[in-house]
């Protein structure tokens, strides 16, 4: 057999290799595509693209939707003077605490001074059952998570559902930045500024706020939008000092799109006032300045208590607070100008 006939039937035999080695590798690859597709690989697999989806469907099936204002029952609002001069002491607040607290105001105009969060726990160690992860390193406020476990074991009690899933928490700058990117390749830069706030200007970064969704056990995702028996959530979140932060009818004054999905921390009594007078943050923060201490203050009564809230305005680097003597009081920062001051009565 001569040299040439050689090469030529040498390379048809490597030829027919080559191509059976290729259609076992396509062969391989399907065989397990189809087992981690009927397995719980399934799962992991999904929740690590869930993150895509749900930007996804946030900008391109982000409509506005309406949705039924929550009815506060048994909230009674009114106006007292000041105590007299002596039932007061003073505490002295210092400028670092004007930054702090879960009644903080962060926007497009005030960035969050506080960048490491207050008080974050582990959701994955301190969680209950009755509620998802898509991220098991995702943290939030301590105070904030003992209420959020409490609003959701309440949910899954009286829906019978155990799948609303949390897809974000507290984020770093660099997590911030990474988000505004992600989404700033999907639908470009002035879409995206729309949903996601600059890295130092997103309420993430407080530990306060959370985003929600909807992750069934058959693994399929369901955008939240407040629907169906989910909207137990919409109904009742203020009862856990937590507000629906961004709706569409506000997004002039907030600067930001309608997301249902998003919530702020902000405790009793202060959720109560805001939803039954159906204000964004921006709109409490500046109502409540009226209420100095020296003049007249809010008379919040509501089932859980009753409360007294009033403002008392920042002066430089020492604040001297009044605060009563013989009542239980928290003293937070607005992160603009003042600080509020929330009596037990």
């Amino acid at each position: 057999m001569s040299e040439t006939v050689k090469v030529k039937h040498s390379s048809q035999y490597y030829a027919i290799q080559k191509h059976k080695i290729v259609v076992i590798i396509i062969a391989c690859v399907l065989f397990l595509g189809v087992v981690a597709w009927v397995t719980p690989i399934r799962k992991v697999v999904t929740m690590g693209v869930e993150r895509v989806w749900i930007y996804i469907d946030e900008y391109y099936n982000g409509q506005e939707v309406e949705t039924q204002k929550p009815l506060v029952e048994g909230l009674r609002l009114s106006i007292t003077k000041a105590r007299n001069i002596n039932q007061y002491k003073t505490v002295t607040k210092y400028k670092s605490d004007l930054y702090q607290g879960n009644l903080v105001l962060v926007n497009n105009q005030h960035a969050c001074k506080v960048l490491q969060g207050d008080d974050l726990i582990s959701v994955e160690e301190a969680k209950n059952t009755s509620y998802k992860l898509v991220d098991k390193k995702m943290m939030l406020n301590r105070e904030m998570l003992g209420q959020l476990n409490r609003m959701m074991k309440d949910f899954e009690r009286d829906t019978g559902k155990h799948d609303m899933i949390l897809t974000s928490g507290y984020r770093t700058v660099e997590e911030q930045e990474n988000v505004l990117q992600e989404k700033t390749q999907l639908v470009g830069a002035e879409e995206a500024r729309k949903w996601a706030m600059l890295p130092r200007y997103s309420e993430h970064h407080t530990g306060y706020a959370v985003d929600v969704s909807i992750y069934t056990d058959q693994g399929n995702y369901i955008r939240y939008k407040g629907q169906d028996e989910y909207g137990w959530i919409n109904q009742n979140s203020y009862r856990y000092g937590l507000i629906r932060r961004y709706s569409g009818e506000k997004k002039d004054i907030t600067g930001v799109a309608d997301e249902e999905w998003h919530y702020r921390y902000v405790g009793v009594p202060h959720a109560y006032v805001i939803t039954a007078m159906n204000f964004c943050f921006e709109e409490y923060i500046e109502y409540l300045k009226q209420y100095r201490y020296d003049t007249e203050h809010l008379m919040v009564k509501c089932d859980q208590g009753a409360y007294e809230i009033y403002f008392v305005p920042y002066e430089e680097e020492e604040t001297h607070v009044p605060v009563p003597i013989k009542k239980e009081y928290s003293i937070l920062g607005n992160n603009v100008d003042g600080y509020i001051v929330t009596v037990e009565r």
